[in-house]
């Protein structure tokens, strides 16, 4: 029954049905059964025909590979047809692989076989040339079919990228964050056609998603935590989400719906990264018109999203640069104005040389120097150093150099002076700013030097081959309410050097991070004899650059000299 039931099956093969039953008994007992389970591969790409294959149950697929690697269908087979006819024709390898799409059994012909029933049986010839050419047409059409629908997607894709590119000079035109935002969210709805969106960015500091929308013509800022909702889960890992059903989505509100008036039906949320792959924010469309988000509209929005991080990069950039130049140009103000509060020129009396100077770590200082001229022949003079840097610290610099001016001149001894400063500094300041100051009062007389230090480094003496430290005084000013502050005198004698230094000198560092500290500056005062009060500036701030070598300033550098001649 079953030899019966397969040699009806092969009387009806394409091939042999209209032979003449001699030529088809004659065939048969040359035909070899061969069987193949599904997804068995029968026949190799490139491989040696040698036989023709009847399919007498189940159906096979012929595929081929492009260089790229892509593997397209040729040709779908059912029982009743036929395959390899072509290497047994032209003698070439097989042009693509067969395998077995259901459990199938094939009748096998040789090649020698083949070729004797092609010469003897003139039906065999005609069919075979009629299904070869039925096939070749059917593969042209299918091959034209193909290529017009790869054509219709590159002109869609070519259409789409020209709206993304339009879209990214737009973008990268506008400076203005709203304008960006805007432009960014009019150009996604345009491109994947959608009735509504978002553009979010991130907050990295609140860890917050945020953006400007308008409500009744006002603006007002949406926020919402990284990781909740749709945009926040995208936020946060990055992943592209296009939802076909918002309200089978757990991650969705509807209450936004409900407030909104909106009925969303589709999403798609799309993360903005940055060159780094850093997310700087999140596109989420809402309702594609004509139906569901497609992984066109992903790419096309993935791509515009590309360029719009890097404009929110840009604008932000912008932003900061345009803040930065604000700043340098009141900073630059600051800086003159902090310059003419200096001393312009050094006090010019005979058997005393005097220097000043500061080199700022940042364009506007927190130290302060100073040489005030008093009655009877004296003069005062301090170093200070002010808490912080910048702008704040120059104001208070300021106020500090005023308030000691005005007591020097009401007050005759260095230690009150100090005191009533202290007092008006703590109560006309915040309890995290003050300042240390070091001021004594020089009688040109008779050289005699009376101090107070109120928190400042101690100034050194150089008294011939011995090295003096001036340290009578109190705690920083603007501390403590109140302080009475001590004092001390100590007499300069011809060639006595006094230097009052900032804490910038002895706390600065090199690139290994080790502090030039307070025994490089006594070290380098013991050498520095027969020169003068300048040269002695000039030659300790080179010793101390020259220990920081490349590594940055971190702190002001204050110096204040002070040198008896005779």
């Amino acid at each position: 029954m079953m030899i019966d039931r397969m040699r009806e099956r092969l009387r009806m093969n394409v091939l042999l049905e209209e032979v003449t039953e001699e030529e088809f008994n004659a065939v048969l007992p040359k035909l070899r059964e061969k069987r193949y389970l599904a997804d068995e591969v029968i026949l190799e790409e490139e491989s040696d025909g040698s036989e023709l294959h009847l399919i007498a149950e189940g159906r096979i697929r012929i595929t081929r590979r492009t260089r790229f690697g892509d593997e397209y269908r040729i040709a779908l087979l059912h029982s009743g047809d036929f395959f390899g006819e072509t290497s047994l024709i032209d003698g070439r390898p097989r042009v693509g692989q067969v395998t077995a799409v259901d459990d199938c059994v094939t009748y096998v012909l040789g090649k020698q076989d083949f070729d004797r029933l092609l010469e003897s049986s003139h039906p065999f010839a005609v069919r075979l040339l009629l299904v070869v050419s039925i096939r070749h047409r059917s593969q042209n059409n299918h091959f034209i079919h193909e290529l017009e629908g790869a054509t219709r997607h590159l002109l869609t894709e070519v259409r789409r990228l020209d709206k993304v590119i339009e879209a990214s000079k737009m973008i990268n035109s506008a400076l203005d964050l709203d304008q960006l935002l805007t432009a960014i969210l009019e150009t996604a709805l345009k491109i994947a056609d959608a009735e509504k969106g978002t553009v979010y960015l991130i907050d990295e500091k609140k860890k917050e998603l945020w953006s400007r929308v308008l409500q009744a013509d006002k603006p007002f800022t949406i926020r919402l935590p990284i990781g909740k909702g749709i945009a926040g889960y995208v936020g946060a890992t990055g992943d592209i989400l296009n939802i076909p059903d918002a309200y089978l989505d757990a991650r969705f509100n509807p209450e936004v719906d409900r407030e909104t008036g909106l009925r969303t039906r589709t999403i798609l949320c799309v993360p903005m990264t940055n060159k780094d792959g850093k997310i700087v924010g999140v596109v989420q469309l809402l309702n594609k018109r004509d139906g569901t988000f497609t992984t066109e509209d992903e790419d096309a929005i993935k791509a515009l999203s590309v360029h719009a991080a890097l404009a929110v990069e840009k604008e932000r950039l912008y932003r900061q640069e345009k803040a930065k130049l604000v700043l340098e140009k009141e900073l630059s103000a600051a800086h003159t104005v902090q310059v003419q509060l200096l001393p312009k020129e050094v006090p010019v009396i005979d058997g005393y040389e005097f220097s000043g100077c500061s080199v700022p770590a940042k364009s506007v200082a927190g130290d302060l120097f100073d040489f005030i001229p008093l009655e009877n022949g004296r003069l005062g003079f301090s170093l200070g150093d002010v808490s912080g840097k910048g702008m704040p610290a120059a104001l208070l610099m300021a106020n500090v150099q005023a308030t000691i001016r005005a007591y020097a001149r009401l007050t005759p001894e260095p230690n009150e002076c100090l005191g009533k400063a202290n007092n008006l500094l703590f109560s006309s300041t915040s309890p995290e700013k003050f300042v240390t100051l070091f001021y004594g009062i020089l009688d040109t007389n008779s050289g005699t030097v009376t101090y107070a230090n109120a928190g400042h480094e101690s100034p050194l003496v150089r008294h011939g081959t011995e090295l003096i430290c001036l340290t009578a005084g109190g705690p920083p000013l603007g501390v403590t309410d109140g302080m009475v502050y001590g004092k001390e005198s100590i007499e300069l004698t011809s060639d006595d050097v006094l230097i009052v230094y900032s804490d910038g000198i002895t706390d600065a560092v090199d690139s290994k991070g080790e502090r030039f500290g307070i025994e490089r500056l006594e070290e380098a005062v013991r050498t520095l004899d027969s020169l003068s009060a300048e040269e002695i500036s000039a030659k300790i701030l080179a010793i101390v650059e020259r220990h920081i070598g490349d590594a940055s300033q971190f702190d002001d550098m204050t110096l204040l000299v002070l040198k008896r001649t005779k």
